[in-house]
């Protein structure tokens, strides 16, 4: 079951003005109030972890995975470095 974070949207108790994390189904609803306080809570976007078990390290790797990276340049711009997707440069825009 996933779980999901929810903090006060005004006020609150302690529990809900830092905010807290419940453990819900997919189809049970939102929770519109704090357990302990009744106050209106609503549910907030948390950071993700996402884990794989390839580490890529190399630009080699990454070309024969057919990815590509850019690297900042100095003046602000991308330049391809590994890959053949996508244009050789990515200028930055003019103010």
């Amino acid at each position: 079951m996933p779980l999901y974070e929810y903090a006060a949207v005004a006020g609150g108790c302690r529990k809900c003005k830092k905010g807290f994390e419940v453990v819900q189904k997919l189809s049970e609803p939102k929770l519109k109030k704090c357990p302990e306080c009744g106050k209106p809570v609503q549910r907030v976007l948390s950071a993700v972890g996402v884990h794989t078990r390839y580490s890529i390290k190399s630009d080699s790797k990454l070309k024969d995975l057919g990815l590509t990276k850019y690297v900042k340049t100095s003046d602000g711009s991308y330049e391809r470095r590994t890959g053949n997707a996508g244009p050789k440069m990515i200028r930055k825009p003019e103010d």
